[in-house]
């Protein structure tokens, strides 16, 4: 099978003692692509370093809403010109998370400053939304851009929303947990096979049965399993499927 993980984390600190390790041991998986996805600015550098070291991934730059309290005036500068490498094929993650509590209305700003450079810039977005779906749709709405709602679990009537202008939604091990895999089921099951992706989001969210470990891109042949057999269909056609996905929404042609 052809796997592509469409979000992850190898900037992440959970990784500076051997990210490239990781990366390279990845040769010996199904996993083909990797889009590593961008945080802060303080890890700009550290995603660039990642594109150029290895070949099968791919990158985004952007500002988390989590981050939005240490970004620095000029950080729409710096997103344009990072965005310049031939590797960099979306912008993001960015959104809205009120899970924590950064103000509301830096992170709107910033996200809608982010969705305006990303349509400049012609590259679709990656979005995080975690407990903002009223406030994340009416925002997306508004700009209408092409790109992925990134781990989303909220109102399927939202995604269809989304789908309507083009967006695609991605699903990880979310898919395994208990307490709160309904809504990602929900979603899952309304989704065209022609929107849906795969992704691990790693180092976070491993599959449920290895609750506390770190999540590698090893860890999306997981997310394939579930999504197959909750959708009656097999593994290779669910890898196929998102990969070819993955490869058009990001404009990567191998």
């Amino acid at each position: 099978m052809e796997l592509f993980d469409s979000h992850a984390h190898y900037e992440d600190a959970m990784f500076d003692k051997d990210r490239h390790e990781r990366l390279d041991a990845l040769k010996d998986s199904d996993v083909r692509y990797v889009l590593n996805c961008c945080s802060d600015v303080s890890v700009f550098d550290t995603v660039i370093e990642i594109l150029e070291r290895h070949e099968f991934v791919y990158g985004s730059i952007g500002i988390h809403p989590h981050w939005v309290c240490e970004t620095p005036e000029n950080c729409l500068d710096l997103i344009r010109n990072y965005a310049k490498h031939e590797k960099v094929v979306a912008i993001g993650e960015m959104g809205l998370d009120y899970f924590w509590k950064e103000p509301k209305d830096l992170q709107e700003r910033i996200f809608r400053e982010q969705l305006e450079l990303a349509k400049e810039l012609n590259k679709p977005v990656i979005i995080h939304d975690r407990e903002a779906h009223d406030d994340c749709i009416r925002i997306l709405e508004e700009y209408k851009p092409r790109g992925i709602l990134h781990r989303y679990g909220g109102p399927v009537e939202h995604l269809q929303k989304a789908f309507s202008w083009g967006m695609y939604v991605s699903f990880n091990n979310d898919l395994s947990y208990p307490a709160w895999k309904q809504p990602h089921i929900d979603c899952l099951m309304a989704t065209p096979w022609d929107r849906l992706l795969i992704e691990t989001d790693c180092p976070y969210a491993p599959p449920y049965e290895r609750e506390n470990d770190r999540c590698e891109s090893s860890d999306v042949a997981n997310v394939v399993r579930l999504i197959a057999e909750l959708r009656n269909v097999s593994e290779e056609f669910v890898a196929k499927t998102s990969a070819e996905n993955a490869k058009r929404i990001y404009g990567i042609n191998p």
